[in-house]
């Protein structure tokens, strides 16, 4: 094992990655470091060479749960153990903000690749997979959503916006609904694909067709119909005054609902300047969107950041 600089102004940055899903049948294609002091990492295993359960055997032997990757190389580590998410998700010996980091790295990325064109349905299908993973970290862990909010900043591009839609909309809907993994999902997919209609529209400044192009490319593709309504009505309001149909009141589904009122908490949140922390916005919507949304899913919204 060889040494790297440990010099601040040399030495790339570098992010704990648990365990779980680094083997798989081909060779690691970045390499993976040991840290050994503050602000020193040793060359663990190199980039495209094999990584066996043997590997792994001897670092727990030695009380080692974790290994290191560059930063730069966090997008090929997602990509890496996408397929076995739910594995570092039930790594109980990584810290929970760790492993809602990898989730939300590894959620980014299926993120970012679905929304690139109008989605098809292997797509659909690795983002279902991400979002089922999260259902099952927020129902086992008490701790799990609060996490999650953590990782979630101010919005910025389709993907991101999108992805923080889809989170929120899965802690709301337990709240609101008392949902179980099912419903979580469905929520999950709702706020992920709200937006699908923006994709190749993204230079229109004013879009107000993107609901119902995203409901037809939805019902399409075989979604269920709550995730349909969604991406169509999550700009109604409650007192009649959104689109496309100028809904009101019980008419606009509960989990276009749902994803209503996150999607323009988010857009609140995302568009302070300055910026602002979230009960400001909460304030902030409360009073400028008042009579818009539904009082009952206003009030969990505020539980949620509680």
């Amino acid at each position: 094992m060889s040494a790297t600089a440990t010099s601040r102004e040399t030495t790339p940055t570098f992010s704990a990655v648990p365990l779980p899903g680094l083997v798989q049948k081909d060779a690691v294609p970045f390499p993976l470091y040991l840290r050994t002091a503050d602000d020193v990492w040793v060359l663990y295993h190199g980039a495209a060479a094999a990584l066996d359960e043997n590997h792994v055997g001897r670092l727990h032997a030695e009380g080692i749960d974790q290994l290191f990757i560059r930063d730069c190389d966090r997008p090929a580590y997602f990509q890496r153990i996408e397929g076995d998410l739910d594995a570092v998700l039930l790594d109980r010996v990584m810290p929970l903000e760790r492993r809602v980091d990898v989730l939300h790295g590894v959620a980014l990325h299926v993120a970012e690749d679905l929304l690139a064109s109008v989605p098809d349905r292997a797509r659909l299908q690795r983002a279902q997979k991400v979002m089922m993973a999260t259902s099952g970290l927020l129902l086992r862990d008490n701790q799990g959503f609060a996490a999650v909010r953590r990782v979630l900043g101010a919005s910025q591009g389709l993907a991101q916006h999108s992805l923080t839609i889809g989170f929120l909309a899965m802690g709301l809907s337990r709240i609101v609904l008392g949902a179980d993994g099912g419903t979580m999902l469905q929520a999950g997919l709702a706020g992920l694909l709200h937006d699908v209609g923006k994709v190749g529209h993204e230079d229109l400044d004013h879009d107000p067709e993107h609901t119902t192009r995203g409901a037809v490319y939805l019902k399409g593709l075989g979604l269920p119909a709550p995730v349909v309504d969604a991406a169509r009505s999550h700009h109604e309001r409650h007192d009649g005054s959104g689109y496309p149909r100028g809904l009101a009141n019980g008419d606009i589904p509960e989990l276009a609902r749902i994803v209503g009122i996150v999607d323009t908490f988010d857009k609140v949140y995302s568009t302070q300047r300055p910026k602002v922390g979230v009960f400001d916005a909460l304030r902030i919507l409360a009073q400028a969107y008042r009579g818009c949304f539904d009082e009952r899913i206003a009030a969990g919204l505020v539980r949620l950041f509680r």
